[in-house]
């Protein structure tokens, strides 16, 4: 099973050109890329050429559930079919369902209420990974909904080979590697990667750690005047791997949204090589790209506002 690319360029406050969202079959959504729940198979960790089987009917019917509300469009509050007639549909047993459902419930993705059904509890988060700055400028949340960062490591290492060159650096040059959990609503939701070059922030972890509430790249803008103006990205739909089961708390059939790529200063510089996964069924992704001409503005326009601040 291939995954799906998506590459597109970041840049501040550009004017909208459309939503780029990814073409699923059957349905627009991400989580479609799960594709028919009777035949999900996937590589997970092991030696190539080796295939991973969706074992339990429960697990079947959680993504049978989860493909009908995208295929139906379904949103918060839209009831969905009784445990019977979704018992018929997937070909499985009414306890098999119940279980299903149950585990859904506890995920928060559909409320189940006695006497009147299963209805969808909560909507996708939108998702604009192409503003400029920390995440937290590109989901759209509401009042109720509580992102919560926690920092998973930051650590000193060589620079790998693909890293030193999207970083502009010597292959084994030292880097910063800084790895974050993002909760939503207490549930882990983003695993967050950031390779950086140790020689333009090198205290970088004795900062994060005297920061109440840690954003990385206001304390890069802040303490090392490393101001993100744009950033290259690539998008892919895919199975989760073992270490994203194990740090999202993810089902064995689930699918990610990985976002990976690099993040430029004003002077052209590549101070950031980020990858971030998402949980697939969670977010929907709008996608903004700049034209060339407009990001060279927002360039020429800060290398002016910092030439008078000097």
């Amino acid at each position: 099973m291939n995954a799906s690319h998506i590459r597109l360029l970041k840049a501040p406050s550009s004017p909208a050109l459309g939503d780029h969202s990814p073409r699923c079959p059957r349905s627009q959504n991400v989580n479609a890329f799960a594709i028919h729940c009777n035949d999900i198979i996937y590589l997970v960790g092991r030696a190539p050429g080796t295939i991973r089987r969706v074992k339990s009917l429960y697990e079947k019917t959680i993504a049978f559930v989860l493909q009908y509300v995208d295929e139906h469009k379904l949103g918060t509050g839209d009831q969905l079919p009784t445990e019977a007639q979704l018992s018929s549909l997937a070909g499985v047993s009414l306890v098999t369902v119940r279980r299903a459902l149950s585990e859904l419930s506890a995920q928060g993705v559909v409320r189940r209420e006695q006497g009147r059904g299963t209805f969808v509890a909560r909507p996708r988060v939108n998702a604009e990974t192409t503003k400029i700055g920390g995440l937290r400028h590109g989901l759209h949340l509401d009042s109720r909904s509580k992102l919560q960062t926690k920092i998973l490591s930051c650590t000193p290492r060589a620079a790998a080979t693909e890293e030193a060159e999207h970083l502009g650096l010597s292959t084994g040059a030292s880097v910063w590697e800084i790895s974050r959990l993002r909760l939503l609503n207490k549930r882990p939701m983003i695993w967050e990667t950031s390779v950086i070059p140790k020689i333009l922030a090198p205290d970088l972890s004795q900062q994060l750690s005297a920061r109440d509430k840690p954003s990385l790249y206001d304390l890069l803008d802040e303490v090392y005047g490393l101001k993100e103006v744009r950033e290259e990205q690539t998008l892919v739909s895919r199975p989760a791997v073992t270490r994203e089961h194990e740090l999202l708390d993810l089902m064995s059939f689930e699918w990610v949204v990985e976002v990976s790529g690099v993040s430029f200063s004003t002077r052209h510089q590549a101070i950031d090589a980020f990858r971030m996964v998402f949980v697939a069924k969670a977010f929907t992704f709008r996608l903004e790209t700049a034209p060339s001409f407009f990001v060279q503005a927002v360039e020429v326009t800060e290398n002016a506002r910092a030439r008078r601040v000097q």
